[in-house]
């Protein structure tokens, strides 16, 4: 009886205690939530935002050589110039160890020390309201000295042997070198007859293919093999020798195997481990660990289970068909060259197999690390944020599996960019995350302009978070220059951006972060809409050409910087080339005519149903329209779903050929001819539309049922739309072009209370209502409409329109200045660009320019604008000695109405130019601190006020 008591007893307790877990689990899910709330718009939160809604900054350490001090007055310096977190990255690259005790400093990354300092940080983060995100360990890609050789990356190799039929042969089973400590480990053996080798690649007969593993005994095989030349292949796994770069620590360790759930979870639970204290801050501050884009150096990932993974996924073994996954490098960084021919081909069909096996790591890696990471994390009450990009994979379903998907500057491309959006859209990931302003070969040419054009760029492409690329800490030795440690500049190549204290236009940090807090706070409001989904056939983000319509597409700014650097690693895809030269004119077609646009992949199409409003509802997302443009390829499951879809009400279009593939090596040929014959079903349903190639598709369009539309075609915007949950609408709206424009907007009558919401200045400014809205756009400018059923925004918020230069008429052209800039002094000048005058070519110091000007008469009922033209790169102007304002980014123009008089006027304008020139000046003096800029004059940027300064009325 006591024995039964005990037993009752202890299974109560176990029982209480999984509950005591289950419940703790769920309070810590909800404290992960709190990043992720969904709200609607509120106008006194526009204006001024809460901290959190702020840019973040990647927080670049030296190592473990920091101060607590010096990290908690950088905390607060984060704090007062409207940061809204970091991402604290400790790392090696470029950090100056010339002593001994300064290296052992650098590298103490994982010490109780280190930890110090990180909870010192987490301390004063939660003081001052600073959130803060840490990566995934040390360096990158994840990884570390804790880990064991069994707990490394995966990689499937091989080794063969040529044979000769017609005899009984016994021989040795190939092996492949290894130089872990972890035996490898034998997967398959099997033979082809094989033919001549051309080039680099040996052509073998599958269906001659024999599996011979179960004959291996110990280490050799017995064979009658038949007639003919047969090549033998052992294929084994073993861990990779790679190891994770810039590590802070005085022992490298393996890359993480991110296709082992178990292997990530540890990794997990070491870094976050109960020693480090850090357990009190898990969700306040510490929101997220991150996880950067997945380029590896591995030939061919491969997981423990693959083999039967992927016979549950694709239907049939890879095993006999394995040597056309061989390629030299076939996994490899795209800047490594992983372009080789492969090893071997059975066919012309060897790319299905490609395919399957990429699908099939794809998935592995979304089940085994993505997923597995945000479900141990949000245990927690942390989040995962990461670039589910990198290796081949299924981009938008695995940008879903994140807590918080990240794209970067460096994809260039909007194309590129809306991947990770439209996979955070499709699968409700409400805050979108970006790497901001980071482009190579641009190292310190970073300007306020640049960095506007950089966030805008992402704004319209749908990211509502920027982090920076990013903030160094204070680290300033011998060794360095006097702006401190830059890890992203090694003379030879860098990349931006540097915007840290000290550079030349940290002074303007806080304006250009309360531009994006505004703004951000505005896109994360209620839920994204876009119109249109396009089909996105591709599993890598490489070899994408640039949309002829697109600006700033690899942070090159035209007339004002050095020109590109040809990257040596880019390769262009053939394929992707001749998609984007059909799907480029839709996408511009659609954005001219205001209807909104994301990728969506197969498996989301396979998810979708048609709702009683003939929309497309996926995962509670709606959508008004599905095209296929320019696709030859495509997945049978997701042809029928189509059909089905079509034959429901959906509104669908192909444009170009009918697709004549899908991508599976499973029965192939019967499947083609089916993916071909359904979507041409679904094209006979009255919904549905074959269109040829460059076919116009205005009447199309125009029957997209949307509350608010463009009164014309407009070539120069891009938008993004937000609905809130009683139907309001928030719609950002970017002038990608150099010029003033004018756009006009078309309402439904419902909206009541209609807004222009300036995010520079917080500005409100309410628009009578009616039919239709204008707006006159300055030059790279974004302004945000926000129309409202509610009750209308109180009038004490309100502002008024600035008075722009559209329609305004010049009066008078500033032809004759002096400039001032330090010891150097003009006399009535004209305007030229300091790049090309031997005083000024290498000063980054202020310049101070002065003109005087004659007014015969002032009109009372006319506004008089100045503007300065081209400025490089930001401007204070003062009129008659009266402080009209500051620019530091386009428009240079300035309402100077009220500071005018009749008779002689004196403009006085400041400008700040570049950092770079100042620094090659330096370099150029022999100044060995700056040693890495000699001989980079051609890379000089252009600096001063260019013009042309004109005087408007209007």
């Amino acid at each position: 009886m006591n024995r039964f008591k005990n037993i009752t007893k202890g299974f109560i307790m176990a029982l209480s205690s999984l509950f005591v877990l289950n419940s703790c689990q769920n309070q810590n899910k909800a404290k992960a939530q709190q990043w992720l709330v969904e709200y609607d718009f509120e106008a006194t939160q526009f204006i001024s935002p809460k901290q959190e809604f702020g840019p973040f900054a990647r927080w670049w350490w030296p190592g473990n050589d920091v101060d607590s001090i010096e990290l908690k007055r950088e905390i607060g310096l984060f704090a007062n110039n409207a940061f809204g977190g970091v991402e604290i990255q400790p790392f090696s690259i470029n950090v100056p160890m010339p002593t001994d005790s300064v290296r052992a400093k650098v590298l103490s990354w994982d010490t109780p020390g280190y930890y110090q300092n990180l909870k010192a940080v987490m301390g004063e983060a939660q003081k001052k309201g600073i959130i803060v995100d840490l990566t995934d360990g040390s360096g990158w890609p994840a990884g570390g000295p804790f880990l064991n050789a069994e707990d490394g990356f995966l990689n499937l190799k091989y080794d063969d042997i040529d044979l000769v039929g017609g005899e009984t042969i016994t021989f040795k089973i190939p092996t492949i070198n290894n130089d872990t400590e972890v035996p490898s480990k034998l997967i398959a053996v099997l033979a082809s007859k094989a033919g001549e080798r051309v080039k680099k690649t040996t052509p073998l007969d599958g269906k001659s293919t024999v599996l011979l593993t179960n004959k291996v005994i110990n280490d050799s095989i017995t064979w009658d093999v038949p007639e003919g030349h047969w090549k033998v292949l052992a294929f084994w796994s073993k861990p990779n020798s790679l190891t994770g770069s810039m590590v802070a620590g005085p022992k490298q360790g393996p890359v993480l195997n991110y296709l082992d759930s178990t292997k990530v979870v540890k990794n997990l639970a070491y870094l976050l481990r109960e020693e480090t204290g850090l357990a009190p801050y898990f969700g306040n501050p510490l929101r997220a660990i991150f996880d950067d884009s997945y380029e590896f150096t591995v030939d061919r990932h491969f997981s423990k289970d693959f083999i039967e993974y992927f016979k549950a996924k694709r239907g049939y073994d890879i095993t006999p068909w394995l040597p056309a996954n061989m390629a030299r490098r076939y996994n490899y960084v795209s800047f490594k060259n992983p372009n080789a021919a492969p090893d071997f081909l059975f066919g012309a069909e060897d790319w299905r197999l490609r395919y399957d096996y990429d699908l099939t790591i794809s998935e592995l890696f979304g089940e085994s690390f993505i997923t597995a990471s945000g479900n141990w994390l949000e245990e927690r009450g942390m989040l995962h944020r990461t670039q589910a990009y990198g290796m081949y994979m299924d981009m938008i379903a695995n940008a879903g599996r994140a807590s918080i998907p990240e794209t970067e500057s460096m994809l260039s491309q909007e194309a590129n960019l809306k991947i990770m959006t439209s996979g955070a859209h499709l699968y409700n990931r409400p805050v979108i995350s970006a790497e901001s302003a980071v482009m190579k070969y641009r190292a310190y040419m970073t300007t306020p302009q640049k960095l506007r054009l950089a966030v805008d760029k992402l704004f319209a492409a749908g990211v509502n978070q920027v982090i920076y690329h990013g903030v160094p800490y204070k680290y300033i030795t011998n060794e360095t220059t006097d702006l401190g440690w830059y890890p992203f500049y090694m003379g030879f190549i860098g990349f931006s951006a540097h915007l840290g204290e000290g550079t030349q236009f940290w002074k303007y940090q806080k304006e250009v972060n309360e531009y994006v807090a505004r703004t951000q706070y505005a896109l994360r409001a209620g839920k994204s809409q876009a119109d249109v989904l396009l089909y996105y056939p591709y599993m890598d983000v490489e070899g994408l050409p640039d949309n002829p319509t697109e600006i700033f597409t690899v942070g090159y700014l035209p007339d004002v910087e050095p020109p590109l650097k040809e990257a040596k690693e880019y390769h262009a895809k053939k394929e992707k080339e001749e998609w984007a030269a059909k799907v480029y004119p839709v996408i511009n077609q659609l954005e001219a005519n205001g209807i909104t646009w994301d990728w969506v992949n197969d498996a989301s199409i396979q998810a979708a149903k048609v709702v009683n409003n003939q929309k497309i509802n996926i995962r509670g997302n709606e959508y008004q329209a599905l095209m296929l443009v320019g696709i030859d390829v495509i997945q049978l499951n997701t042809a029928k779903h189509i059909r089905d879809l079509a034959e429901d009400g959906m509104k669908f279009a192909v444009v170009g050929d009918i697709p004549s593939k899908q991508p599976s090596f499973l029965n192939w040929e019967e499947n083609d001819q089916a993916t071909t014959e359904t979507i041409s079903l679904a094209c006979k349903e009255p919904n549905s539309n074959h269109f040829a190639v460059d076919t116009p598709l205005d009447f199309w369009l125009g029957e997209i049922d949307k509350p608010v539309k463009f009164k014309d075609k407009y070539h120069f915007s891009r938008q993004v739309e937000r609905v809130m949950s009683d139907g309001s609408r928030i719609q950002y709206i970017w002038n990608k072009s150099n010029q003033w424009r004018q756009i006009t907007l078309k309402l439904n009558e419902k909206y009541t209370n209609i807004y222009w919401l300036n995010a520079e200045n917080g500005s409100i400014i309410p628009v009578k209502a009616g039919d239709e809205v204008s707006y006159e756009l300055a030059p790279y400018s974004t302004i945000i409409l926000y129309a409202s059923a509610k009750e209308p925004i109180a009038e004490n918020l309100l502002g008024k329109p600035e008075v722009s230069l559209y329609y305004a008429h010049p009066i008078f052209e500033f032809k004759q200045w002096g400039i001032q800039c330090k010891d150097t002094l003009l006399k009535d000048t004209v305007l030229f660009d300091w790049n090309t005058d031997e005083q000024l070519k290498y000063t980054s110091e202020d310049g101070v320019y002065k003109a005087k000007f004659q007014l015969v008469a002032i009109s009372k009922h006319e506004s008089y604008l100045i503007d300065l033209g081209k400025v490089c790169y930001t401007a204070t102007v003062l009129v008659n000695g009266h402080n009209v304002g500051q620019r530091i980014n386009s428009p240079y123009a300035f309402d100077v109405t009220k500071w005018l008089k009749e008779g002689e006027n004196i403009i006085e304008v400041s400008v700040t130019p570049g950092q770079l020139n100042g620094l090659i000046g330096e370099g150029e003096k022999g100044n060995p601190r700056y040693r890495k800029f000699k001989g980079r004059s051609n890379d000089l940027m252009s600096g001063g006020l260019i013009g042309p300064v004109t005087l408007y009325k209007k």
